[in-house]
């Protein structure tokens, strides 16, 4: 029975310690030579349908890419960037583009030279149309040949993307 009662007390203290440690994640913007475009879905899941951006971008383009992530319904908002950074050997960012002339290179990297992604440079081809999914992942094999299959997911977004 003592050792019962020991298992439900250190159980419930690890559990109540993880809901403690929740982020809303609710923001995500994403800056693009001089233009931020953002996503954000501050109710979560299930409430209203997010706020999407359309990304807008000329063709045979190179644009300086980078990404914040807040917390928008903290007041004040709360942001989770520099805490991603000082964690990015468990962090990656990952870029899956669709049907537009984009290609994703030059990721940021992490302490051990893997990908992390948290800037990048974006190079745009002829005239298109498309998505840019943005993933964030939380210990992702960096050696894997397709991280996005591996770890935990913190965000998933998908912006239509128009080259004109």
């Amino acid at each position: 029975m003592v050792i019962t009662l020991c298992s439900i007390i250190i159980f419930s203290a690890c559990k109540k310690e993880a809901v403690d440690e929740q982020e809303n994640l609710n923001v995500l913007k994403l800056k693009i030579g001089s233009t931020t475009y953002t996503w954000s879905d501050i109710d979560g899941a299930g409430g209203a349908a997010p706020k999407i951006d359309s990304i807008k971008l000329t063709p045979n383009g190179s644009f300086a890419v980078d990404v914040t992530i807040q917390d928008g319904s903290a007041n004040p908002v709360k942001d989770f960037t520099p805490e991603i950074i000082a964690e990015k050997d468990a962090h990656l960012f990952i870029y899956k583009v669709t049907g537009a002339t984009v290609i994703v290179s030059d990721l940021s990297k992490d302490t051990k030279g893997k990908d992390f992604g948290q800037t990048a440079t974006l190079k745009t081809g002829t005239a298109s149309s498309g998505t840019l999914q943005i993933l964030l992942k939380h210990n992702a094999d960096k050696a894997a040949s397709d991280p996005s299959k591996t770890g935990e997911t913190d965000l998933d977004i998908v912006f239509p993307v128009v080259i004109k």
